[in-house]
């Protein structure tokens, strides 16, 4: 797993530098509309582990924002991880885990782990290091805008050899317990890696890798949002300054630094291949979130609720898996807690939000799931947030705006607003009533209790319409 890639990088067509990824691709199931439960950390990888949305699993914002009392994960919700260990698995996490504030790892199921963010002296000095090895002599930008806030860097070029970054020591680390596991016994190993997270600070060696490779803004880039709530606009401003150059160097250096993941993951799996094991593993690779990267002209996640902050990569190979074969089924990463389980005949998880979609990579079936949904409750910014598609509709429930509503099928980069189309008023009525359902469905209390206080009516048709 990486830390805010979005999907779009894997799109074919897509300038990125990703040969093991899509030889992977090739050996397995690439998911098209993959999305993540929620757009930060510890909310979304919670929900990978556990299965369950964040407002049911306890970690609604990001751990590190809030008091110790506050986004706490609900001790008594089972992880897959538990579940193979029970099986007789070795378990292994290495690099960023960020699910919950404890870092016990072991009460969830794992019995190795090192690199743990937050906790090891190795991984946090190595991140810092990163952070600090800007090469000014090569194009870089700190954001100092809006006035009064701390400088910080949000793009440049680094000459620090993987080894002694993040990335590096996580590879490394993994392929030590994959060289020295036995036949006897299966494993299950989670490589978490920081990259490519802001600040986009790539290695040299793979920035010039995109010397000759045009690269464009987005589609969206200049939209206006004078039909987006205004919230937008405003993290919008602090970008005003760069360049259109800047923007492109972004880019480049997001490129470069997944380009550099690909060539580390590549190394771990000719490692599994080298020791006869790579038909007999399976392989899911993902991201916790997306990055906004310059789409409507912002960046990050945080604000908005656009595909490129939602749709994450997803690709997933092994044995009885089918292979090159491309999905467009609307899973959400919460959904890999049952299918991981269903894959490996565990016994099952109850009671959770997610569905497996085993069918879906072991049989030819396809474009059956047709619905998802994801939650966000803000961070920092507590901004109540909704998602659900249905086939080609978006709706965007914005408890502190107007909503958004997008047809994605004519409108991919989501530029023009629908909430307030006469022409899709039938459609409009009909993915709302599916938003209560849903809610209904999940437990959301918080939402459905808007109910029975006037004031809070706010969406324009209720839960029992």
């Amino acid at each position: 797993m990486v830390d805010q890639m979005h999907g779009q990088v894997l799109d074919e067509n897509n300038p990125c530098i990703t040969p093991n990824l899509d030889k992977l691709a090739k050996r397995g199931v690439k998911f098209n509309k993959a999305h993540t439960a929620n757009p930060v950390c510890s909310p979304a990888r919670a929900s990978i582990m556990t299965g369950l949305l964040p407002h049911n699993h306890g970690v609604t914002t990001v751990t590190h924002t809030v008091d110790e009392d506050q986004s706490n994960l609900r001790r008594e919700k089972e992880h897959w991880a538990q579940r193979l260990k029970e099986d007789g698995y070795n378990t292994a996490y290495f690099g960023k885990w960020h699910v919950e504030r404890s870092n016990k790892l072991e009460e969830f199921g794992w019995d190795t782990y090192a690199l743990i963010d937050g906790v090891s002296t190795e991984y946090i000095n190595a991140n810092k290091k990163h952070k600090d090895s800007i090469d000014k002599m090569q194009p870089h930008l700190f954001i100092d805008n809006p006035p009064g806030y701390k400088t910080t860097p949000f793009y440049g070029v680094s000459n620090i050899p993987t080894e002694e970054r993040v990335l590096g020591l996580v590879s490394n680390k993994a392929k030590k317990f994959l060289k020295e596991e036995k036949d006897d016994k299966p494993w299950a190993c989670f490589i978490s890696v920081i990259e490519p997270h802001d600040p986009f600070i790539s290695s040299k060696k793979f920035y010039d890798m995109y010397e000759n490779i045009e690269l464009k803004l987005p589609k969206s880039f200049n939209d206006d949002f004078k039909d987006k709530p205004n919230i937008y606009k405003r993290g919008k401003k602090v970008f005003e300054n760069m360049t259109e150059q800047d923007h492109i160097e972004s880019i480049r250096n997001y490129y470069a630094m997944i380009t550099e993941i690909d060539h580390e993951y590549g190394k771990i799996i000719d490692m599994i291949e080298e020791n006869g094991d790579l038909d007999n593993t399976i392989i899911i690779f993902t991201s916790d979130h997306g990055e906004a990267l310059s789409s409507h002209g912002i960046y990050a996640k945080n604000l908005a609720a656009f595909e490129e902050i939602y749709r994450i990569p997803m690709i997933i190979s092994g044995p009885e898996i089918q292979k090159n074969k491309i999905s467009e089924d609307l899973i959400t990463s919460m959904d890999l807690c049952p299918t991981i389980l269903d894959l490996l005949n565990s016994k099952e998880i109850e009671k959770i939000d997610s569905n497996s979609f085993k069918r879906i990579l072991c049989t030819d079936e396809v474009n059956t799931i047709n619905k998802s949904f994801a939650e966000y409750d803000g961070t920092r910014l507590q901004l109540k947030q909704r998602v659900l598609w249905y086939k080609n509709l978006k709706y965007i429930f914005n408890g502190f705006d107007f909503d958004e509503l997008y047809d994605l099928e004519v409108d991919p980069d989501e530029i023009v607003n629908l909430i307030d189309s006469e022409k899709y008023k039938k459609e409009k009525k009909e993915i709302i009533q599916l938003y209560w359902k849903e809610l209904k469905k999940n437990g959301d209390h918080s939402i459905l209790n808007l109910d029975n206080n006037p004031v809070m009516k706010i969406i324009e048709f209720g839960p029992n319409e």
